[in-house]
Order: structure tokens, then sequence, then C-alpha cells
């Protein structure tokens, strides 16, 4: 991937595009006081970059799905690399766990899992402990309640890389 600088443009760029991913290029441009040529071309460079990973919907997923979600925290019995390569390979192909973390403190990893129903969720708790000998234990919050959701990380707050 080729390095892009990250200028006040391109910041600018990435800071419209994460809370409004379906703006058009002429749109953008316009806010960013760009040429639209130009405005494609940057954006373009920041997705080659690999900075701009994905163009996603926020989906209302209690609007169309019956479900329960739950916070899930595992700990390993051992941490050698390998092991954790293992259990991290193994997590990202259950599609039920759609976010996961590596932690430090109590747990070694948390994730967000999403099932249709609490029997579903706890039937995957217990694959997950049966099919990885290396989950020493589970630990879990379902969510009552969603008083906050990620709506985009807080650019404007953050150190920027140079």
């Amino acid at each position: 991937m080729k390095k892009v600088k990250l200028d006040r443009i391109n910041r600018a760029i990435l800071e419209n595009l994460q809370s409004n991913a379906r703006i058009s290029n002429l749109e953008l441009a316009e806010k960013i006081n760009l040429s639209p040529s130009a405005c494609l071309q940057r954006t373009k460079a920041l997705e080659d970059a690999g900075y701009i990973r994905a163009y996603m919907a926020s989906i209302d997923i209690d609007a169309i799905c019956i479900n329960v979600m739950a916070y899930v925290m595992f700990s390993l019995r051992d941490h050698a690399g390998h092991l954790r390569v293992q259990f991290e390979r193994f997590i990202a192909k259950r599609r039920e766990l759609v976010d996961c973390l590596k932690v430090d403190g109590e747990f070694d990893y948390i994730a967000l899992a999403t099932c249709s129903t609490v029997t579903d969720f706890n039937t995957l708790c217990e694959q997950l402990l049966d099919e990885n000998p290396n989950i020493l234990k589970i630990n879990s919050s379902i969510i009552l309640d969603k008083t906050k959701w990620f709506a985009g990380y807080p650019l404007e707050n953050l150190i920027w890389r140079e």
C-alpha cells in the first residue's frame, strides 16, 4: 500500500466520509473546497492506502430482526503466540461474533455477539468452548438497551499520524 500524507484536506475527506459515506463526490468536493476531480483522486488514494477499509450502512438491527446481543469475554488457558493466532482465526470464522478485541486486564479478549435468541447465544457459547480447548472460560453480559452505539471515531479529538 502506498502511504498517503494525512494533510488538512485528506483529514477533511476522512471526517466527512465517516459521518456520511453516501455523500456524492461533488458534495464532498464543495464541502472541503476542492475540485471534484482532485477530491475523487484524493479519495481513491486514501482507499488505496487502506485508510478507508469499507463503505457500510448502519442498519437498525432491532427494526429488522429479533436479536440478542451480548459482550463475550474470553480467558485463554495458554497465551503462547501460535495459540493466540489460532484463537483469533477461530473467532474470525464465527459470523455471530461481529467484533473482537484483544484487551488487558481480567480477560484476554472481548467480543460482541449477535444471535436470534438467548438459547442460540447459549448454544454459541457451548460450541465455542467445545471447539476451542484453549478457551479457559467465557463470561458474558447480555445487552439490555443500547444507550449509545458506535457512530464513528472522534477524529477531531485524536492525534493524527504524520
